[in-house]
């Protein structure tokens, strides 16, 4: 009788071990890179007028990053192998209730992503917009989510600046793994 509590107790523990490193092994993390110039793969700019520019900038796992600007406003891109997904739209349509002239406002993009053996494998990209009120000061920011699926990566929401925007963003990126 106690033999057998016991090894119900065992396996009962080495269940609960297993559950643990399996969710251990689908944390969820975040990771870095940069739009600035000085860490373009390649950048082109367009017409001094316009203030058009275009740059391809380094990802995880088979993505980059493509930053375009025209006519004051700025967003990302996905650049996936040979296919570039255009975001202009779906981002300008979100960007435009921050004011006047969305564009990317740093130089930082965050990935969300698992951890695995064989590297980082990101799901979303998230990244900071702002617009500008009508005297050119910035108005309000918005937390920009692109999930990502190879040729048909998509914005799949926002998270409005403010003291838990980020939270938000995360609960949106995270729902796209």
């Amino acid at each position: 009788m106690i033999s057998r509590i016991a090894s119900r107790w065992f396996a009962a523990i080495g269940f609960v071990a297993f559950l643990n490193t399996a969710v251990a092994a689908e944390r969820i993390v975040s990771k870095y890179t940069s739009t600035a110039e000085r860490e373009s793969i390649s950048l082109k700019n367009g017409p001094e007028e316009t203030g058009s520019f275009s740059g391809i900038f380094r990802g995880f796992g088979g993505y980059q990053i493509a930053h375009v600007g025209d006519d004051e406003r700025s967003w990302i891109n996905i650049k996936f192998g040979k296919t570039t997904v255009d975001l202009r739209e779906a981002t300008m349509e979100i960007g435009t209730a921050t004011g006047s002239f969305p564009h990317k406002a740093n130089g930082v993009v965050e990935w969300r992503g698992v951890d695995e053996k064989g590297g980082f494998k990101p799901h979303a990209v998230i990244y900071r917009l702002v617009g500008l009120d009508e005297n050119g000061k910035r108005k309000r920011t918005r937390l920009i989510v692109i999930k990502l699926n190879k040729e048909r990566s998509a914005v799949i929401g926002f998270a409005e600046g403010g003291p838990n925007d980020e939270k938000e963003a995360y609960a949106i990126a995270d729902k796209a793994h």
